[in-house]
């Protein structure tokens, strides 16, 4: 089952051309990442996946539903968004920062009702934040800041969440726990994930599926194995890859000496 579709999105800003006629479709269930060098068009296409920015032309629908023709409340039910650097406000809670996400269901005039409060509660558990809940969001270490951020989107409880370069600034460890736990939500709640990563190997270690975007436009679209290898990987990066086998796993590697023009 399709659960995103994008038909011949353009977006531009002023006379620049940031991504030019992207046709895509991301199954439910599935973990779609898209990678592709600096000022390829990555942030902007996944801001408009989540209905942040205004088509130049095409449409993006989720769960057959078309973004542009759906009021804030209704898209945010249906597509929750974790920039590459959230706000986080000083002074609020962890608690409250995740109950931000269920405004969607109660309206900003309302109290939480008994399930928002349980939906909450549950993620919170679930990333391990309970030892947090009552402690400023803003004086978290990155990685527990990062699971707290990714605690507010599961809260949201849409089908679909989109994350720009979710573990930036994170040391490997916590990269691994943050992209190990976008992975069980996948598995085990046929979760539908859209990311931008820029390395190339976890991108290829946790994704089913890899998008290469080069000046805008899709280059390759693949299994994560077939894009890691192809030679329109090197080509779109501008310098030579070897790809080497690590108990099973490609981990790419840049070979020094070696960038092309």
């Amino acid at each position: 089952m399709t659960m995103v579709h994008l038909d011949h999105v353009t977006l531009r800003a002023g006379t620049t051309t940031l991504v030019h006629d992207v046709s895509l479709e991301v199954a439910a269930g599935t973990w779609c990442t898209i990678i592709g060098p600096n000022g390829a068009g990555k942030t902007s296409l996944v801001a408009a996946l989540a209905g942040l920015r205004t088509l130049s032309r095409g449409t993006v629908s989720i769960d057959e539903q078309r973004l542009d023709r759906l009021r804030e409340r209704e898209r945010a039910r249906l597509v929750a968004y974790v920039p590459q650097h959230p706000e986080i406000p000083v002074g609020m809670s962890v608690l409250d920062y995740v109950a931000l996400s269920r405004v969607a269901f109660h309206g900003a005039l309302r109290a939480p009702s008994r399930r928002d409060r349980d939906v909450v509660a549950g993620v919170i558990e679930r990333l391990e934040l309970g030892d947090f809940r009552h402690r400023d969001g803003a004086s978290l270490s990155g990685g527990e800041r990062q699971r707290m951020v990714l605690a507010r989107a599961l809260a949201q409880a849409t089908k679909v969440v989109v994350l720009d370069e979710p573990i930036t600034g994170l040391d490997v460890r916590h990269q691994m726990d943050i992209l190990e736990l976008l992975k069980k939500e996948v598995e085990e709640c046929a979760l539908t994930v859209i990311a931008t990563l820029h390395d190339l190997t976890l991108a290829g270690l946790f994704t089913d599926r890899l998008v290469l975007l080069h000046r805008g436009e899709v280059l390759h679209d693949g299994a994560a194995h077939d894009v890691i290898r192809s030679e329109e990987l090197a080509t779109s990066y501008g310098t030579r890859l070897q790809v080497v086998n690590v108990d099973g796993n490609d981990v790419v590697v840049p070979v020094r000496g070696a960038t092309r023009a």
